[in-house]
């Protein structure tokens, strides 16, 4: 008997053999483009990079941005509340703290926050998204912080002259019902766009009920004929319960229960609210060239509960400014421009859920100050050089008051640190023709430490109040890879080498988050497209082999890093009006959270499969079935000392869009 999780493969194959023979040939589209406002790629980019385009979100039928990312463009996606859209994202072999390893943009701007806190992308509707860039590697030096392992830009709908619109509704398992929104026009020479998503999920395990409600407003137009200037208003409210870990017993019987579900469930939970202010302006046709102007402010409350006796209010500031220049003339172009971000973090900690008995009080800052330069050079007609540079000046200054121990001194501080960094990145394209490339690149990296990992001030102090020891990570990258094309096939190959000194981890002998060792990751990608008139397979395949090179640990393996993955689909058109898209999704085990003697029981690996059915009677209507888990795999994205955070089971949805 064929065990089932080899059935996707088989699938996957003998469906694009029965289709086989019908083919012709089509073109592909250029793996890169330019010349759409917030995009960050550019012609001859030296690195792996994935786009997912904007029919293909449309037509996607996911339930968030986040299982976009996993299905489309295989980013490992880890969950604690079995929930991919609250859930966190890495690229290029990190586990623990993966979300603050991978930059993540909207229209060229950073959303990452000082903390620890993963970004929520349920703040995005995901009918505003045009396009999702992916540029997998360090990318520190173009655009600072948290780009170790990547970068991921989200590119926004821009307003239009014709008036247009769209609604997308569906409901599935588990009381999960969303409804998403579109509009564009303009009036009096000015562009509009109103997006707007809501999303309620009861949960597939007890007590992991979630909700959130996204509008965002964008307006532009010229003022002047080389003068641009565009701006966009978003509010987002989340809200989720978290069900907790279980035991490997618990898991076993039964995964979708909770351990919080008897004992006080609405103190296991969080309510999120952000606010989002962007301005710009762009100056084009000027002597010095193309002038642009960002500025950007961004307030989120969150309010978190632990449990009885562990609850918090936190406010979050953040404004960031980023005046760019640029130039481009018949054979380079450049760019040279200053990152200016101030953030500020109030934390208030209760004793109880109403939040009438304080405990502590907390306030951290942090100043970034970043000059950056790149230049992108032809040299003849086949070769491009392109050179990147960034230095960064920082200051945090933070304090915590606890309430009922004033004068202990691990509950009670008032310190300051600054540290000054820089990075570095030249990379060389070799492109012949349009059918053939390979490059090369090297990157000099760093990643500045979290308030969290600094400072103890959420409640659970560590051996040192405020670690001023801890250093940014710093270290080097080096990445060669190849791409080949032809009218319907695309192959694409690369290889890493990243070197990371003193990599930022927990150390719970310790009870501090320190630099715990210096690491080494070897891996490499390969991407294979294949288009015909009737289907398209696609699959990305990912090996990482991450270690420690130093310290007690030197030679075991990195925990929480998978050494493989492989993303597959494949899309079937037997009709102009139907497709059917299978997605196979694979990860190998790895080694448990905290188990950096490798000693433990590992996380097992899991497959499971997708299958999307879609029909567009009209140009105007469509409607699509949607099964993820379609096996019912019962698996888990993550597990920490003993104690596992289930992922969801079988889940089915049915939805429809209508555009006018």
């Amino acid at each position: 008997m064929i065990p089932r999780n080899y059935i996707s493969l088989i699938l996957l194959f003998s469906c694009a053999g029965t289709v086989l023979a019908q083919e012709k040939q089509i073109v592909l589209p250029p793996l890169t483009v330019t010349g759409l406002r917030g995009s960050v790629m550019n012609d001859y980019f030296t690195g792996n990079a994935t786009t997912i385009e904007e029919e293909a979100i449309r037509k996607s039928g996911v339930r968030s941005l986040v299982e976009l990312l996993e299905s489309r463009a295989a980013v490992r996606v880890t969950s604690a509340t079995g929930d991919r859209a609250r859930g966190g994202i890495g690229l290029r072999g990190f586990g623990e703290n993966a979300s603050s390893r991978t930059l993540i943009l909207l229209d060229g701007r950073p959303m990452n926050r000082p903390d620890m806190a993963t970004i929520n992308l349920q703040e995005i509707p995901l009918a505003r998204v045009a396009r999702v860039e992916i540029l997998r590697g360090s990318q520190t030096a173009r655009f600072g912080d948290n780009a170790v392992g990547g970068v991921i830009n989200i590119v926004t709908q821009q307003g239009q002259e014709k008036p247009w619109s769209r609604v997308e509704t569906s409901v599935g398992s588990n009381d999960w019902w969303m409804g998403r929104w579109n509009h564009t026009s303009a009036q009096f020479g000015t562009q509009f766009t109103l997006d707007g998503e809501v999303n309620h999920d009861g949960g597939w395990r007890d007590n992991a009920q979630s909700e959130s409600r996204n509008v965002t407003l964008g307006i532009s137009r010229n003022i002047l004929d080389h003068v641009r200037v565009h701006s966009n208003f978003s509010y987002s409210e989340q809200e989720g319960r978290f069900p907790g870990p279980l035991s490997t017993q618990q898991f076993r019987q039964n995964p979708r229960q909770s351990i919080y579900s008897g004992n006080f469930p609405e103190q296991y939970g969080s309510e999120q609210v952000s606010y989002r202010a962007d301005f710009g302006a762009n100056i084009d046709r000027t002597s010095l060239g193309n002038i642009e102007i960002p500025l950007s402010w961004n307030r989120r409350n969150l309010n978190w509960n632990m449990g009885p006796g562990a609850h918090a209010d936190t406010f979050l500031d953040s404004v960031a400014v980023s005046p760019v220049m640029r130039q481009t003339r018949e054979n380079w172009s450049s760019e040279q421009g200053l990152d200016l971000r101030f953030d500020r973090l109030d934390v208030d900690l209760f004793r109880d859920f109403a939040r009438h008995m304080p405990r502590s009080e907390a306030s951290l800052e942090r100043l970034t100050v970043a000059p950056f330069t790149s230049l992108d050079v032809e040299v003849g007609n086949e070769l491009h050089w392109q050179s990147s540079a960034r230095a960064a000046w920082t200051a945090v200054d933070a304090g915590l008051r606890d309430i009922r121990r004033p004068n202990d001194p691990l509950l009670n501080f008032d310190r300051t640190q600054s540290e000054s960094n820089a990075a570095l990145q030249s990379g060389i394209r070799w492109q012949p023709d349009q059918q053939r490339a390979c490059w090369l690149r090297y990157d000099m990296l760093y990643r500045l430490p979290s308030m969290d990992e600094m400072a103890a001030y959420q409640g659970f102090p560590l051996s040192q109040p405020f670690n001023d020891q801890l250093e940014a990570e710093k270290g080097h990258n080096w990445e060669c890879g190849a791409e080949w094309l032809n009218d319907s096939f695309r192959v694409k190959a690369n290889a890493y080498a990243q070197f990371l000194d003193g990599e930022i981890l927990y150390d719970f002998v310790k009870n501090l988050n320190v630099n715990f060792a210096d690491t080494r990751r070897l891996g490499g990608e390969v991407e294979v497209k294949w288009e015909r008139k009737f289907f398209t397979a696609e699959m990305i395949y990912q090996a990482v082999d991450a270690r420690f090179s130093d310290g007690i640990f030197s030679g075991k393996s990195v925990p929480l890093v998978p050494r493989h993955g492989l993303t597959s689909s494949l899309e079937i058109r037997p009709h102009s009006s139907c497709t059917v898209r299978l997605e196979h999704l694979w990860q190998s085990s790895t080694h448990e959270g905290n188990d950096f003697a490798n000693v433990q029981s590992e996380l097992p690996g899991y497959q499971i499969m997708n299958v999307t059915f879609r029909h567009q009677p009209t140009n105007d209507v469509s409607w699509y079935v949607r099964v993820t888990n379609l096996w019912d795999e019962n698996y888990a994205t993550l597990k920490y000392s003993g104690v596992w955070f289930p992922a969801s089971g079988r889940q089915f949805q049915i939805g429809m869009q209508y555009e006018f």
